[in-house]
């Protein structure tokens, strides 16, 4: 997931992208905008065939600044606000969207695999220390990525977290039974 800030305006309009081909996602991601900031969107096809949402608010961007976004995660290797490591709760918020966007779900040989996926070290140390938190036992730092492999890891993540990616949920029932 990538939150973008049109630098060369004053801070007027954002676009959030998906690397994902999923329009019902895309739309997911509209109405939760327009729910909690009530601003319409707009839902664009990159030339790639990614969708994109446009909203334009300059009270709503300055928000998102205020609350730790930045114009390019990866490159400003950004860390998870401190106020979402202060409460469980927000926690699991944060996991469902980051796994939401980022994650993947892998059948194995022997049961089903969760990766979660950044090239921002401190936003996967981050990740690591809320699943820790939370009481599952995932992997080290690897190549980017972090796994949740245990079955009982991989049901209560499903269970707890409630990733709201519907191809996630569908690959999991697939590969659960």
């Amino acid at each position: 997931m990538t939150v973008r800030f049109c630098q060369e305006a004053p801070a007027e309009v954002a676009e959030w992208t998906t690397k994902f081909f999923d329009l019902e996602y895309i739309h997911h991601v509209a109405t939760l905008i327009k729910k909690l900031f009530g601003i319409d969107s707009k839902i664009a096809t990159s030339n790639s065939g990614y969708y994109v949402v446009y909203f334009g608010s300059t009270e709503t961007v300055r928000w998102l600044l205020g609350m730790g976004l930045v114009f390019n995660k990866v490159k400003s290797q950004v860390n998870a606000p401190d106020w979402i490591l202060s409460q469980k709760e927000y926690m699991k918020f944060f996991l469902k969207g980051f796994f939401d966007t980022d994650g993947s779900v892998y059948k194995l040989r022997f049961g089903i695999q969760l990766s979660f996926t950044n090239r921002s070290i401190p936003l996967l140390n981050s990740l690591r220390r809320c699943l820790f938190v939370l009481g599952f036992k995932p992997s080290i730092i690897s190549c980017y990525h972090i796994y949740l492999t245990r079955r009982d890891d991989v049901s209560k993540f499903f269970r707890e977290v409630g990733p709201a990616n519907k191809k996630h949920r569908e690959r999991f029932r697939l590969f659960h039974m």
